[in-house]
C-alpha cells in the first residue's frame, strides 16, 4: 500500500521560469524545499498530469531507479505571495499541488551535455539507470525527456552529488502517457512512440559508447521482465488517494494498467532500445 506524503507550505521562494508548469519553489513544514506544480492551462484535464507525476514516481521506485522524493503539498494560508507569481495565477490557498523535493547538491543535465571521455562516463555511479530510464520512457510514453529543443535536448535528469562521482536521477514526469494531447485517449493500440525520446538523444548515445555490450544487454534483459508484471496495486493505490483531491479522467487507473501491461507494447519497447546498440 502506497501512502503519499503530505506537507504544508511555509514560505514561497520563487516561481521557476520553464516552458512547462513553471513550478513554485516552496519551503515546507517538514524542513525541505519542494518544487510545486498546479494547473497553468485553462483546461481542467491538465490536472491528470499531476497524477501522472505521482504514478511515475512510484513505478520508478518499484524499479529501483533514482528519483527525487515527492509529496502532496497544501498551500497554507498566508504563504501564497502573489507578487512572486506570473504563471500560477489559478493557484489558491488551500489547494493541493504536486511537489518534488529538492535534491542538494545536484545539477540538471544540460541540453548540450555529453560524455566526451571514459572518465566522464565512469564518474556516473549508475550508468545502467540511463538505459533503464530510456526503457521506462518508451514504456510509459514520456513525450518530454529527450525532446529536441533546437539546438539541444530536454533531459529532465539530475546529476546528484555522490561520494564516488554523481548519480543520475529522473524527474518531471507530467507528460507521460502521451502528454496533454492524449489525456483521456491514450491506448495500448497506439503502440510505442520512438520519436523525441531519451534513447535518441546525444547524452544517451555518448554514454552508450562507453558501456560494454554485455552490460547493456544484461541491463535490458533484467529490466524487461519488471515491465511484464502487473503494477495494478501501486497504480490503484496512487489514483485512489488522488480521486478525492483532483478531478481525474474517468477510469484512469484501469486505463493506465491496460496501457502498461500490454505485451505487444513491451516487446516494442525492447526492440526499440536494442536497435540503439547497433549505432555504437
Amino acid at each position: 500500500m502506497v501512502i503519499i506524503p503530505r506537507v504544508n507550505t511555509e514560505f514561497l521562494v520563487e516561481e521557476i521560469k520553464t516552458t512547462g508548469h513553471a513550478p513554485l519553489k516552496f519551503i515546507c513544514d517538514d524542513g525541505f524545499t519542494y518544487y510545486c506544480k498546479y494547473l497553468v492551462d485553462y483546461s481542467p484535464l491538465e490536472i491528470n498530469c499531476l497524477a501522472y507525476e505521482i504514478v511515475a514516481h512510484y513505478l520508478l521506485k518499484q524499479f529501483n531507479i533514482s528519483t527525487p522524493d515527492i509529496a502532496l503539498v497544501e498551500i497554507t494560508q498566508g504563504t501564497l505571495d502573489k507578487s512572486k507569481i506570473r504563471v500560477n495565477r489559478r493557484l489558491k490557498e488551500g489547494f493541493i499541488c504536486f511537489g518534488s523535493r529538492s535534491v542538494e547538491p545536484s545539477a540538471e543535465i544540460s541540453e548540450f551535455e555529453v560524455c566526451t571521455t571514459k572518465r566522464d562516463y565512469t564518474s556516473i555511479v549508475n550508468p545502467e539507470d540511463i538505459v533503464k530510464i530510456a526503457l521506462f520512457d518508451l514504456w510509459i510514453n514520456n513525450v518530454d525527456r529527450g525532446r529536441f529543443i533546437d539546438p539541444g535536448f530536454n533531459y529532465n535528469l539530475l546529476a546528484a552529488a555522490h561520494p564516488n562521482g554523481r548519480k543520475i536521477m529522473a524527474f518531471d514526469h507530467a507528460f507521460i502517457f502521451g502528454g496533454v494531447n492524449q489525456i483521456g485517449i491514450f491506448s495500448p493500440l497506439m503502440g510505442v512512440e520512438r520519436q523525441d525520446k531519451l534513447h535518441q538523444s546525444d547524452f544517451y548515445k555518448s554514454c552508450m559508447q562507453y558501456m560494454g555490450y554485455n552490460d547493456f544487454v544484461e541491463t535490458v534483459e533484467n529490466f524487461i521482465p519488471l515491465l511484464q508484471v502487473s503494477h495494478q496495486v501501486v497504480i490503484e493505490s496512487v489514483i485512489g488517494q488522488l480521486a478525492d483531491i483532483w478531478n481525474l479522467s474517468h477510469n484512469l487507473s484501469q486505463r493506465i494498467q491496460d496501457y502498461l501491461h500490454n505485451v505487444a507494447r513491451i516487446n516494442q519497447v525492447k526492440d526499440a532500445i536494442m536497435a540503439t546498440n547497433t549505432i555504437f
